[in-house]
Protein backbone atom coordinates (compact mmCIF):
# COMPACT_ATOMS: atom_id res chain seq x y z
CA UNK A 1 0.00 0.00 0.00
CA UNK A 2 1.46 3.43 -0.90
CA UNK A 3 2.59 5.73 1.89
CA UNK A 4 0.27 8.58 2.86
CA UNK A 5 1.64 12.11 3.12
CA UNK A 6 -0.07 14.96 4.92
CA UNK A 7 -1.07 18.18 3.28
CA UNK A 8 -1.01 21.53 5.11
CA UNK A 9 -4.54 21.22 6.49
CA UNK A 10 -3.87 17.73 7.82
CA UNK A 11 -0.76 19.04 9.61
CA UNK A 12 -3.11 21.10 11.70
CA UNK A 13 -4.89 17.91 12.78
CA UNK A 14 -1.81 16.76 14.70
CA UNK A 15 -2.09 17.70 18.35
CA UNK A 16 1.40 19.21 18.35
CA UNK A 17 -0.02 21.99 16.15
CA UNK A 18 -2.69 22.83 18.71
CA UNK A 19 -2.13 25.46 21.41
CA UNK A 20 -0.64 24.17 24.70
CA UNK A 21 -3.93 24.92 26.45
CA UNK A 22 -5.41 21.96 24.56
CA UNK A 23 -3.09 19.62 26.49
CA UNK A 24 -4.43 20.40 29.96
CA UNK A 25 -6.82 17.44 30.02
CA UNK A 26 -4.65 15.03 28.05
CA UNK A 27 -3.77 11.98 30.13
CA UNK A 28 -0.40 11.73 28.40
CA UNK A 29 0.63 15.23 29.40
CA UNK A 30 3.90 14.89 31.32
CA UNK A 31 4.36 11.30 30.15
CA UNK A 32 5.65 12.21 26.70
CA UNK A 33 7.96 14.98 25.53
CA UNK A 34 5.27 16.13 23.14
CA UNK A 35 6.00 19.84 23.62
CA UNK A 36 9.38 21.48 23.20
CA UNK A 37 10.92 22.90 26.37
CA UNK A 38 14.41 24.43 26.77
CA UNK A 39 14.97 22.25 29.84
CA UNK A 40 14.69 19.05 27.80
CA UNK A 41 17.12 20.44 25.21
CA UNK A 42 19.57 21.52 27.92
CA UNK A 43 19.39 18.06 29.50
CA UNK A 44 20.14 16.43 26.15
CA UNK A 45 23.13 18.66 25.44
CA UNK A 46 24.55 18.38 28.96
CA UNK A 47 24.36 14.59 28.72
CA UNK A 48 26.84 14.61 25.83
CA UNK A 49 29.11 17.37 27.20
CA UNK A 50 31.51 15.00 29.05
CA UNK A 51 31.98 12.88 25.91
CA UNK A 52 32.58 15.93 23.74
CA UNK A 53 35.02 17.44 26.24
CA UNK A 54 37.02 14.23 26.62
CA UNK A 55 37.37 13.72 22.87
CA UNK A 56 38.24 17.38 22.27
CA UNK A 57 40.99 17.38 24.90
CA UNK A 58 42.27 13.95 23.88
CA UNK A 59 42.61 14.80 20.21
CA UNK A 60 44.44 18.03 21.01
CA UNK A 61 46.83 16.28 23.39
CA UNK A 62 47.46 13.50 20.87
CA UNK A 63 48.33 15.88 18.06
CA UNK A 64 45.19 15.24 16.03
CA UNK A 65 43.38 18.46 16.83
CA UNK A 66 42.88 19.36 13.17
CA UNK A 67 40.80 16.21 12.76
CA UNK A 68 38.18 17.84 14.96
CA UNK A 69 37.26 19.83 11.85
CA UNK A 70 36.42 16.59 10.08
CA UNK A 71 34.26 15.57 13.03
CA UNK A 72 32.50 18.96 12.90
CA UNK A 73 31.91 18.62 9.16
CA UNK A 74 30.39 15.17 9.64
CA UNK A 75 28.29 16.46 12.54
CA UNK A 76 26.79 19.15 10.31
CA UNK A 77 26.22 16.72 7.45
CA UNK A 78 24.68 13.99 9.58
CA UNK A 79 22.51 15.91 12.02
CA UNK A 80 21.39 18.70 9.70
CA UNK A 81 21.01 16.65 6.52
CA UNK A 82 21.13 12.88 6.59
CA UNK A 83 19.54 12.28 10.01
CA UNK A 84 17.05 15.07 9.41
CA UNK A 85 15.65 13.12 6.47
CA UNK A 86 15.77 9.54 7.70
CA UNK A 87 14.77 10.21 11.33
CA UNK A 88 13.52 13.71 12.09
CA UNK A 89 11.14 14.00 9.14
CA UNK A 90 9.08 11.16 10.65
CA UNK A 91 8.67 12.99 13.98
CA UNK A 92 5.50 14.99 14.81
CA UNK A 93 7.77 17.93 15.76
CA UNK A 94 8.60 18.18 12.05
CA UNK A 95 4.92 18.91 11.33
CA UNK A 96 4.90 21.95 13.62
CA UNK A 97 4.57 25.34 12.00
CA UNK A 98 7.72 27.14 10.88
CA UNK A 99 10.78 26.14 8.87
CA UNK A 100 13.10 25.46 11.84
CA UNK A 101 12.81 22.33 13.97
CA UNK A 102 12.17 22.83 17.68
CA UNK A 103 12.76 19.64 19.66
CA UNK A 104 14.75 18.27 22.59
CA UNK A 105 17.55 16.81 20.44
CA UNK A 106 18.05 18.18 16.90
CA UNK A 107 16.97 21.73 17.62
CA UNK A 108 17.70 24.28 14.90
CA UNK A 109 17.57 22.01 11.84
CA UNK A 110 16.08 23.71 8.79
CA UNK A 111 13.18 21.70 7.40
CA UNK A 112 14.17 21.11 3.80
CA UNK A 113 12.31 17.79 3.70
CA UNK A 114 8.56 17.28 3.80
CA UNK A 115 6.94 15.60 6.78
CA UNK A 116 6.64 11.80 6.64
CA UNK A 117 3.86 10.72 9.04
CA UNK A 118 4.54 7.02 8.41
CA UNK A 119 7.05 5.14 10.62
CA UNK A 120 10.69 4.78 9.61
CA UNK A 121 11.50 1.98 7.22
CA UNK A 122 14.05 -0.72 8.06
CA UNK A 123 16.61 0.82 5.69
CA UNK A 124 16.22 4.22 7.35
CA UNK A 125 16.71 2.69 10.78
CA UNK A 126 19.87 0.92 9.58
CA UNK A 127 21.18 4.19 8.13
CA UNK A 128 20.50 6.01 11.39
CA UNK A 129 22.37 3.41 13.45
CA UNK A 130 25.28 3.41 10.98
CA UNK A 131 25.48 7.20 10.89
CA UNK A 132 25.37 7.41 14.69
CA UNK A 133 28.09 4.77 15.00
CA UNK A 134 30.36 6.74 12.65
CA UNK A 135 29.76 9.94 14.62
CA UNK A 136 30.59 8.32 17.95
CA UNK A 137 33.43 6.15 16.64
CA UNK A 138 35.26 8.82 14.63
CA UNK A 139 37.16 10.45 17.53
CA UNK A 140 38.16 7.10 19.04
CA UNK A 141 40.25 6.31 15.96
CA UNK A 142 42.39 9.39 16.53
CA UNK A 143 42.45 9.05 20.30
CA UNK A 144 44.07 5.64 19.82
CA UNK A 145 46.39 6.85 17.06
CA UNK A 146 47.50 9.63 19.42
CA UNK A 147 48.07 7.05 22.19
CA UNK A 148 45.61 8.82 24.47
CA UNK A 149 44.56 5.60 26.16
CA UNK A 150 43.44 7.17 29.41
CA UNK A 151 41.31 9.75 27.62
CA UNK A 152 39.94 6.98 25.40
CA UNK A 153 38.62 5.22 28.50
CA UNK A 154 37.17 8.48 29.82
CA UNK A 155 35.47 9.19 26.48
CA UNK A 156 34.12 5.63 26.28
CA UNK A 157 32.71 5.85 29.80
CA UNK A 158 31.17 9.23 28.99
CA UNK A 159 29.62 7.91 25.77
CA UNK A 160 28.13 4.92 27.59
CA UNK A 161 26.81 7.17 30.35
CA UNK A 162 25.27 9.56 27.82
CA UNK A 163 23.64 6.67 25.98
CA UNK A 164 22.20 5.26 29.20
CA UNK A 165 20.84 8.65 30.25
CA UNK A 166 19.38 9.26 26.79
CA UNK A 167 17.69 5.87 26.71
CA UNK A 168 16.29 6.19 30.22
CA UNK A 169 15.12 9.79 30.27
CA UNK A 170 14.56 10.82 26.64
CA UNK A 171 13.92 7.76 24.47
CA UNK A 172 11.30 6.54 26.94
CA UNK A 173 9.29 9.75 26.40
CA UNK A 174 10.11 10.77 22.81
CA UNK A 175 7.27 11.05 20.27
CA UNK A 176 9.42 9.91 17.35
CA UNK A 177 8.09 6.42 18.04
CA UNK A 178 9.67 4.53 15.13
CA UNK A 179 13.23 5.56 16.01
CA UNK A 180 15.19 2.34 16.75
CA UNK A 181 16.16 3.77 20.15
CA UNK A 182 12.61 4.70 21.14
CA UNK A 183 11.25 2.79 24.16
CA UNK A 184 7.81 4.35 24.69
CA UNK A 185 5.34 1.57 25.63
CA UNK A 186 3.05 0.48 22.81
CA UNK A 187 -0.03 1.37 24.83
CA UNK A 188 1.14 5.00 24.93
CA UNK A 189 2.02 4.95 21.22
CA UNK A 190 -1.46 3.64 20.44
CA UNK A 191 -3.07 6.31 22.59
CA UNK A 192 -1.08 9.04 20.83
CA UNK A 193 -2.01 7.74 17.39
CA UNK A 194 -5.68 7.69 18.37
CA UNK A 195 -5.39 11.40 19.16
CA UNK A 196 -3.83 12.00 15.74
CA UNK A 197 -5.97 10.21 13.12
CA UNK A 198 -3.99 11.42 10.09
CA UNK A 199 -0.76 10.03 11.53
CA UNK A 200 -2.54 6.86 12.64
CA UNK A 201 -3.76 6.30 9.09
CA UNK A 202 -0.22 6.56 7.72
CA UNK A 203 1.07 4.12 10.35
CA UNK A 204 -1.69 1.62 9.68
CA UNK A 205 -1.07 1.91 5.95
CA UNK A 206 2.50 0.78 6.64
CA UNK A 207 1.28 -2.30 8.53
CA UNK A 208 1.10 -1.08 12.13
CA UNK A 209 -1.85 -2.37 14.16
CA UNK A 210 -3.16 -0.80 17.33
CA UNK A 211 -3.57 -3.14 20.28
CA UNK A 212 -1.30 -5.87 18.91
Amino acid sequence: MPMRHLNHDQHQDLCISHPPSACTECRMSGTLMCRYTPIDLAGFLLGFLPFGTATFVGLLQGGYGWYLLGWLAYWLFFFFGWEARILCSHCPFWAEGGRVLHCHANYGVYKIWRFHPEPMRALEKAQFMLGSAVFIGYPFVFLLLGKQYGMTLVAAAAAIGAGFTLKRHACSRCINFSCPLNSVPKTIVDAYLKLNPAMREAWEASGYRLGE
